[in-house]
């Protein structure tokens, strides 16, 4: 069967009732293939269409261009095709060729176009927010009709008790982005801090995090490891050394949506999705071909772009591919091109010059008449260059350092999906992918270079079954189980090596690997439905899941996940989830190099009374913990979404998050010069230690002891040890709330207006160790604003289309000194803007040309106090130094 997806909710109500409320929708189908002009109706109406295949193929329809009810438009496009009309439930219309539709027990209970009961559809519904209830999870692309995994659930028809946003490829070409670093930019609930191209600083801005110029998603500003990134459903293997997923590597062009719902879901999918998941959807086919070059420049200075897409394919009555492409150049932006760095050195890197090409292939085949093979496959290489000057006076090849990383990567999924008796479904999958980053370093002092070079290669091989399906018949529909399992093996090698004198050594050359087995379950039990339905309940689940993992030597973890769904009226849907969450520790943060420095005891002050002897010393050790266990999390959310009638094409929604986070991974001693004499963290100082233990730590130092201390080593004389190793110590708690307001309407000339406004709220603390002071991680320097939010609208009519949008990053305060400061906030504009000439023949036909100004205020950082004349003067986690960006695409499609 094909299919196509859909977001609009169609009323059960009969037709009389809904007569005097039938929207109309300004229809835009273009002449040629039915499955083409199906897949257009699909993606206007945002109804879910499931037809076979063959039952469409060759057959070709006149276009439509007018102001329709959905079911005049379908029914024309249907006209003498022989099929008919079904209507499966509030979301999903059927086109078959049965004349009747029977019960269970084979009676007949209407005919086709006799169940077609309600209008179909109110008014499309964005693509920002799904409506209520959710989307199946085994629902279908808006181009190809093959089933993909909706983000949320793992059963079919059943609806997600978490929170869920889902954003097309579309929108966010007509909203001016042109890449997945850019989406990551515009999504209120995500961080930008931390593996973020725009992230300049040093360590206390996340900048050393980002060594790769990669893009990751960092949900609740938990970090970008405690958010899981999807592609189709499976795994990637892990960027650099912090477990991220590089988001930018998978060009705009081969994506079909993104999904996030930003909740905990490790009960779904294991590890690392704990502040929540990101499900990148590909197109699975495509039909005809379409290329894209852009041009665009800051007009600041610096960042000047030129980009190239192009994705093809082809589809046939048992299958599909599509295959997309992405070269992409862009300049740096230097110190010396912004006002507010003039300061600076010149050579100063704000934001890393880069080139980058990507593809992906995705394709379908029908094997049998249950039986289907998919696959996915992704390819990148990306180079950059980031310059860092160690001085104001003297450039990065002076005094600073040159990184050029280069990063390749790929993956490969094929996918077995086989149709089984009553109404189950099994999937075995299995996906191999690696990322490798070579980063070649030269660092300058006084002129003299000291090169180095930096390899690190993630690998993943994951094998994967799972099988869904009903298990009974209950008054509100069918109870339903997911269940499934695996194994999982990931692996990361590094190599680091150094030049001095000609002569290259080797510090670090380690090849560590995991590997876990997994098992879930899921259940949905829908208590009430569309057959049982009350005045005082509309919908009514209750859902359960379960998973176990097993790290071999490591932890071994089993977290639940329970959930309500209710909906009192069909206008109101109220949604509830509690579970637990977890993330393994990373390779790195496990098998990072111990490093030991033995230091004079005059450097700790103030020191412990009675003061420690002259002439003693104290050895400071730290680095990785082969102890390390699981991060735990507790979640819960709770949301409210209303879809009032009186106000059609209004979608409210309100969600409350909570989340618990214990046992993070951190170095409990933030201070060592005052670790002496702080109680809070006694527990990792020790006095007067003896021989024993000193030789038992020295010897198990692999790169041995630093002595700094300006004397010869003496055990008799170290009085102190203190020790930063990494630690299940820290717990954070984060809460907040997400708003989201829609609109749609139609206007008088035949256009349509979108109005939405989104915001996020969040609210972090974090305490190191117990008996450590709890601090903010949030509202704060160099952490998430208490506020984001992102508002605009989106005029479309015919072939022109109009957006405006309005990004806010509320402001923090900069507590570093003695005496506090408040950095104001970020506010940009952005405008999009698109036209398609009505032409029908000659090199214009089929093109589309697009204007974006991004930035358009050229609003700038606020500047901020440093203590280090060559710092970064602003706080380049949450303001950008992009400034005004201007540029003009050009698409021709066939």
């Amino acid at each position: 069967m094909g299919a196509v997806l859909a977001s609009a909710a169609v009323s059960p109500e009969p037709a009389q009732a809904q007569a005097a409320n039938v929207q109309m929708i300004a229809f835009d189908i273009p002449a040629g293939s039915l499955q083409a002009a199906l897949i257009a109706f699909a993606s206007q109406s945002r109804l879910q269409l499931i037809y076979a295949p063959e039952s469409v193929a060759g057959r070709r329809v006149a276009a439509i261009r007018a102001r329709l009810s959905a079911r005049e438009a379908l029914q024309r496009l249907i006209e003498n095709t022989g099929l008919h009309i079904r209507q499966v439930d509030a979301r999903v219309i059927v086109l078959d060729r049965k004349a009747q539709v029977a019960d269970r027990s084979g009676t007949v209970i209407a005919s086709s176009d006799d169940r077609f009961l309600g209008e179909l559809p109110d008014a499309p519904r964005s693509d920002a927010r799904p409506s209520a209830p959710d989307a199946t999870r085994r629902s279908q692309t808006e181009e190809s009709g093959e089933p993909i995994v909706v983000t949320g659930t793992r059963i079919r028809g059943a609806v997600s008790p978490s929170p869920r946003t889902s954003t097309s490829r579309k929108s966010l070409e007509d909203a001016g982005i042109t890449d997945m670093a850019g989406f990551a930019r515009i999504l209120p609930q995500n961080f930008t801090g931390g593996q973020n191209p725009g992230v300049a600083g040093g360590g206390d801005q996340g900048g050393q995090s980002n060594i790769n110029n990669s893009a990751t998603l960092n949900l609740r500003g938990l970090g970008a490891d405690a958010t899981l990134t999807l592609i189709n459903g499976h795994r990637l293997a892990y960027d650099a050394l912090n477990q991220g997923i590089d988001i930018s590597a998978i060009p705009l062009a081969a994506i079909e949506r993104v999904e996030v719902v930003a909740d905990g879901a490790s009960a779904l999918y294991g590890s690392d999705a704990v502040g929540g998941v990101a499900n990148i959807l590909l197109r699975r086919d495509y039909e005809g071909g379409q290329v894209t070059a852009r041009f665009g420049q800051s007009t600041d200075g610096g960042n000047a772009q030129q980009q190239y897409s192009a994705v093809t394919g082809a589809r046939w009555s048992s299958g599909g591919w599509m295959i997309a492409g992405d070269y992409t150049h862009s300049s740096a932006i230097r110190a010396s091109q912004r006002s507010y760095t003039r300061g600076l050195d010149g050579s100063q890197t704000l934001l890393s010059g880069q080139s980058q090409v990507s593809a992906i292939a995705a394709g379908h085949q029908l094997l049998t008449q249950n039986v289907t093979l998919e696959l996915d496959a992704q390819y990148s290489s990306r180079r950059s260059t980031k310059a860092t000057a160690f001085a104001v006076t003297s450039d990065a090849r002076t005094n600073g350092l040159i990184n050029r990383p280069e990063v390749r990567s790929y993956a490969v999924t094929p996918l077995v999906r086989v149709k089984l008796p009553r109404d189950w479904e099994a999937t075995f999958e299995a996906t191999r992918s690696v990322s490798r980053t070579d980063i070649s370093s030269r660092r300058f002092t006084g002129g003299v270079e000291a090169p180095s070079r930096l390899i690190y290669e993630n690998r993943l091989t994951n094998l994967e079954a799972n099988a869904e399906g009903a298990l009974w018949h209950m008054p509100g529909g069918d109870a339903r189980l997911a269940l499934g399992g695996g194994y999982r093996r990931f692996g990361l090698d590094i190599n680091v090596s150094q030049s001095s004198g000609g002569v290259r050594r080797t510090t670090r050359d380690a090849s560590e690997q995991r590997e876990s087995l997994f098992a879930y379950g899921e259940l949905a039990v829908p208590i009430i439905g569309p057959a049982n339905r009350t005045r005082f309940g509309y919908d009514l689940q209750l859902s359960a899941a379960v998973r176990y993992e097993r790290y071999k030597g490591i932890d071994q973890v089993a977290t639940p996940k329970f959930g309500i769904v209710y909906a009192p009226h069909r206008e109101l849907t109220l949604k509830a989830s509690w579970g637990k969450s977890f993330k393994i520790p990373t390779l790195n943060q496990v098998n990072q190099v111990q490093e030991g420095s033995l230091l004079p005891a005059s450097l700790f002050s103030p020191q412990p009374d009675p003061a420690l002897p002259a002439g003693s010393t104290v050895l400071l050790v730290g680095g990785g913990n082969p102890d390390l266990r699981a991060e735990r999390a507790t979640t819960w959310s709770g949301t409210v979404e209303f879809n009032p009638a009186f106000t059609p094409g209004l979608q409210l929604t309100a969600t409350y998050f909570h989340i618990d986070y214990r046992q993070r991974i951190a170095s409990p001693v933030t201070s060592v010069l005052s670790a002496l004499t702080n109680p809070a963290v006694s527990d990792f100082v020790t006095l007067n230690p003896s021989e024993a233990l000193l030789l038992s730590l020295i010897e198990g130092l692999p790169q041995g002891l630093s002595n700094q201390s300006g004397q010869t080593y003496d055990p008799s004389r170290v009085a102190a040890i203190i020790d930063t190793s990494l630690r299940n110590t820290a717990r954070e708690n984060v809460q907040g709330l997400d708003l989201s307001a829609q609109y749609n309407v139609d206007t008088a000339a035949g256009g349509r207006l979108t109005f939405t406004a989104t915001a996020s709220y969040i609210d972090a603390e974090r305490q190191l160790s117990v008996g450590q002071a709890v601090v903010d991680r949030s509202g704060v320097i160099f952490t998430p604003p208490h506020w984001r939010a992102r508002g605009g609208v989106n005029w479309e009519q015919g072939p022109a289309q109009i957006s405006a949008a309005i990004n806010h990053s509320g402001g923090v305060l900069d507590d570093r000194f003695s005496t506090s400061a408040t950095i104001a906030p970020f506010t940009t504009l952005d405008l999009s803007a698109r036209v398609r000439p009505s032409v029908n023949a000659g090199p214009l036909r089929n093109v589309e040309f697009r204007l974006a100004a991004l930035n358009l205020l050229n609003e700038k950082p606020d500047i901020i106090r440093t203590s280090d004349p060559a710092a970064i003067p602003f706080d380049s986690t949450n303001q950008s130094s992009t400034g005004r960006f201007l540029s003009i695409s050009v698409t021709k499609s066939w």
